[in-house]
């Protein structure tokens, strides 16, 4: 299953059903990348309490997937994490150190409104 994708004033709003499954969290970056009526805006990506479906594996995966697939003229320039549970928020914490690199910022939060306070700025 995809994630709920809802397109904001300010930002994307993508939420995975529940839990962390990279499966579901792969459909969600490619339709981001790849359906034209999804606007180029910041993002914040929440993910609930759920089973754990997701490795350190996964992270790398899915690092040269988003690499390999941003637009060279990308008007992104912010992405927030907002977890639930530790095991979110270690992955979440390495995804952002090994994603370093990437031309927009990626922050982790455990709270919904300083994520969204945070991509509005």
């Amino acid at each position: 299953m995809s994630p709920e994708i809802t397109i904001k004033k300010d930002y994307i709003l993508i939420e995975p059903i529940e839990g962390t499954d990279y499966s579901e969290i792969q459909r969600g970056v490619a339709r981001l990348f790849y359906v034209d009526e999804i606007p180029e805006k910041n993002r914040i990506w929440v993910f609930r309490e759920g089973p754990e479906k997701f490795s350190y594996d996964d992270l790398h995966k899915l690092r040269d997937i988003i690499k390999k697939n941003y637009p060279n003229d990308h008007k992104i320039d912010k992405t927030a994490i907002v977890i639930e549970s530790e095991f979110q928020s270690s992955m979440a914490e390495s995804f952002r150190q090994i994603t370093k690199d990437f031309p927009f910022e990626i922050r982790v939060f455990s709270n919904f409104q300083a994520a969204e306070d945070w991509v509005k700025m």
